[in-house]
């Protein structure tokens, strides 16, 4: 784990935090804390760490918190293929809840959906932040004329703002991983 991630954790799970508690609970979850008597990490050192990185993190004072148009409130992605099927995802980080859903308009439709084993919306969201979606452009396409490629969009909502995109056949360098993560999460392949 990155060391950003254990701080987006701690964020997450306590809501905004000093830099002090900041330090405090990672050095309580230092694997290999018990064979140590001072500190793994000291204050001075997760303030560089959090100063660098002020695309996720706000530092006022010494509380720390994360950027509202960073922190992820909902997330819907859409994936089509011509034939079919149409995928959708629902994530709802507030309510901790994902909904999963697919259409086809072909008699090759699988049939009813089996329970399997699902993923968590935590951890999801953990590696949402590794895929920066902010940062993603707004459409994505490849030159010429396309008739059964597929289509997709994507849409974050966080606390700040909402972040769009869309292609046609033409993706971010993140999709492979981001289409595994959901994946993950949905317990059934997310790719058309």
């Amino acid at each position: 784990m990155k060391m950003y991630e254990a701080i987006l954790t701690i964020l997450q799970e306590k809501g905004n935090a000093t830099i002090p508690f900041i330090c405090e609970e990672m050095n309580d979850h230092a694997p290999d804390l018990a064979r140590r008597r001072n500190p793994i990490f000291e204050p001075s050192y997760i303030k560089t760490l959090i100063s660098r990185n002020t695309e996720l993190f706000v530092l006022n004072d010494e509380t720390v918190s994360i950027r509202p148009d960073k922190e992820p409130l909902l997330l819907n992605v859409v994936l089509h293929g011509y034939p079919g099927p149409e995928l959708r995802v629902r994530i709802d980080f507030k309510r901790n809840t994902f909904t999963y859903f697919e259409w086809h308009l072909d008699s090759r439709a699988p049939g009813p959906l089996k329970k399997g084993k699902y993923g968590s919306v935590e951890e999801f969201k953990k590696q949402l932040y590794t895929f920066k979606l902010w940062n993603w452009q707004d459409d994505y396409h490849t030159e010429g004329i396309i008739v059964d490629g597929t289509s997709w969009s994507v849409t974050l909502k966080t606390k700040g703002k909402t972040y769009e995109s869309k292609g046609l056949e033409a993706f971010p360098k993140e999709w492979v991983e981001f289409c595994k993560a959901i994946s993950k999460l949905v317990g059934i392949e997310f790719s058309c």
